[in-house]
């Protein structure tokens, strides 16, 4: 390979991620009817035809940005939880320290997954594209599940693949509704003493106390706005 070569690809490959940041940040912003070529064009410094020739259609381009998306949940994350000496828990852990840190980080992250993602319940091509990064995500829950069953710090009963489906839908649905800090820890506390056995449950810390003071925080503020909005419906 020549040096020009090498440049040449160089530059073909920045120009090609600038397209798919454009894109990404077209789809954060105004979701995916903003997802136009022209408008990612302007974005990205380029004209029409340039686009084309590195993504000749938009499911090429809706490619590339499902490809960029899992690029950043792997590289991404929350500082590594406390090991707590089960590697299963930690994994857990870690799960929910992420979901935070994508909520209060990241949040574009999340509003491009699930734009691409309500858009392939319509679109069978965009559903193909978005499938692989959900089933790494569910597939690698599924493994350090069966390793906490093993371990003894899951319920024996648990199913991986359910339980799996379970944090999952837990976690996007959080992600999805925009909820505030208490209640998701409540929630989060909650499916972690379900997972459990109730010796691990009290050992770790997930038991139904832990969820029990979650939940009240959560009340509790839930109790503070309807007081305040009591007070303005009556003038005070």
């Amino acid at each position: 390979m020549t040096a020009t070569t090498g440049s040449l690809e160089i530059e073909s490959d920045n120009r090609r991620d600038s397209l798919v940041r454009a894109a990404f940040a077209c789809l954060a912003a105004d979701g995916f009817e903003g997802l136009r070529t022209r408008s990612v064009a302007m974005r990205a410094g380029v004209n029409i035809a340039t686009l084309h020739y590195y993504f000749p259609t938009k499911e090429a381009l809706i490619g590339g940005v499902a490809e960029f998306l899992s690029a950043q949940f792997i590289a991404r994350h929350a500082d590594p939880v406390a090991s707590s000496g089960s590697p299963a828990i930690d994994r857990l852990h870690q799960e929910f320290a992420d979901a935070r840190y994508y909520r209060t980080e990241h949040p574009a992250l999340t509003v491009a997954m699930f734009e691409l993602q309500l858009r392939g319940r319509r679109d069978p091509a965009i559903r193909k594209i978005m499938e692989p990064l959900f089933g790494h995500w569910r597939r690698g829950i599924e493994r350090w599940m069966a390793d906490g069953i093993a371990e003894g710090v899951f319920r024996r009963d648990l199913d991986p693949a359910s339980g799996a489906a379970q944090v999952v839908c837990a976690i996007t649905g959080a992600l999805y509704l925009d909820l505030g800090a208490a209640e998701v820890d409540g929630m989060l506390a909650e499916l972690a003493a379900s997972l459990m056995t109730p010796e691990s449950g009290s050992k770790y810390g997930h038991g139904s106390k832990a969820a029990k003071r979650s939940k009240a925080r959560g009340l509790d503020a839930h109790s503070k706005l309807d007081k305040r909005q009591r007070r303005q419906s009556h003038g005070q």
